[in-house]
């Protein structure tokens, strides 16, 4: 029974915590950022893919840890500048705001970030044309 688990430990010993909160999405740096600008407009942050985009530089996020009684995750930030000989390493807490939107603390500092709607969150359906028939009823447009 014993050897049975020792594989079973070392295969859970080797996986990462599951994430204790959805950080990605794009965020407004200042309250007056529109959202509806597109990804190379100033005055956003975004993270996909496990990378973080921010104003200044890009940063892996590595090594999540969750945050005890808390939806927060700390990471390893290996981060880069617009210059790639500007590189630093940095530890960053992500946690979800209490009004929404994400708090991000580095050693420090920290800034609150109100997260943008999605495209389809805000997206209003097309009207659909209609044709009037002569008894008055709507009738779909065709094509």
């Amino acid at each position: 029974m014993r050897t049975r688990l020792l594989p079973v430990l070392a295969v859970l010993a080797g996986t990462a915590p599951a994430l204790a909160l959805e950080v990605e999405g794009r965020y407004r740096a200042s309250p007056e950022a529109d959202c509806e600008a597109g990804d190379g407009a100033e005055g956003f942050l975004r993270i996909e893919d496990g990378v973080f985009h921010g104003l200044s530089g890009t940063c892996k996020m590595l090594n999540p840890v969750n945050v005890r009684d808390m939806n927060a995750q700390l990471f390893d930030m290996e981060c880069e500048g617009a210059n790639p000989n500007f590189q630093w390493t940095e530890r960053a807490l992500f946690m979800e705001g209490a009004e929404g939107g994400l708090i991000l603390a580095w050693n420090g500092y920290a800034f609150r970030y109100e997260r943008c709607p999605e495209p389809s969150e805000t997206a209003e359906a097309e009207p659909v044309a209609a044709e009037v028939a002569p008894g008055g009823e709507a009738q779909p447009a065709a094509d």
